[in-house]
């Protein structure tokens, strides 16, 4: 897992720098900078946004493929809203259920850790990793997570998800339930301006990555 270099103001600055290592690795770097775009203007000189600030207009194009989670207490991570293109994906409209359920039991505590990165922090993440989807298609993925403020103006905050890119690579059977991130495949935390969690946490995420197992930055997409 990389880290994004740290930067220490919060101001909106027009510029994308923070992300960049993050675009560089996209497969979907358009799309992903028009969504970042939209994130750093509404955030101006806020640590992080308001729903309100974003606004459903200007993220009308990206609906279909973004989730809203809440980690109301560590092993919790439940959806607040889900796309229709994320739940035409996952088999169900997953609202209302916690996100950790769709994850085999030895990823659980990784992946609420770094949930809990993105709204304690906060930080953001960028993970690229392949789904197991209950109509069998075993698909390879990513998406961006960056924290979004419901109104009380402090942490915790909630976890907006963007999915952008969706490519099945292998047709199975139909499985019973999708698992979410069954592969890692790279990622890497980003500095919003209050800095990045601690070294050794960052290695652990790191090693759990290179084992192939599921990282905190993957979330259903």
């Amino acid at each position: 897992m990389q880290t994004s270099p740290q930067v220490p103001d919060t101001g909106y600055t027009g510029s994308l720098e923070r992300f960049a290592a993050a675009i560089a690795m996209s497969e979907a770097k358009d799309r992903l900078v028009k969504f970042l775009e939209i994130y750093e203007e509404a955030r101006q000189t806020k640590l992080v946004p308001t729903r309100d600030d974003l606004g459903l207009r200007q993220l009308a194009r990206f609906l279909p493929d973004i989730t809203i989670m809440e980690r109301p207490e560590p092993g919790k991570v439940i959806y607040r809203l889900m796309g229709t293109a994320v739940a035409e994906r996952m088999g169900a409209d997953l609202t209302g259920q916690n996100f950790l359920d769709y994850l085999k039991d030895a990823e659980r505590a990784r992946n609420d850790l770094g949930m809990g990165f993105v709204s304690d922090i906060p930080c953001g993440t960028f993970a690229m990793y392949d789904n197991q989807y209950a109509s069998g298609v075993l698909s390879r993925n990513e998406s961006m997570m960056l924290p979004i403020d419901a109104g009380s103006g402090e942490a915790p905050y909630q976890i907006l998800g963007m999915h952008l890119t969706q490519n099945p690579f292998q047709y199975g059977e139909e499985q019973g339930q999708s698992v979410i991130a069954v592969k890692w495949r790279d990622g890497m935390v980003i500095d919003l301006g209050r800095g990045l969690p601690d070294a050794a946490i960052l290695a652990g995420l790191q090693a759990a990555g290179s084992s192939g197992a599921a990282t905190p930055a993957d979330a259903a997409r």
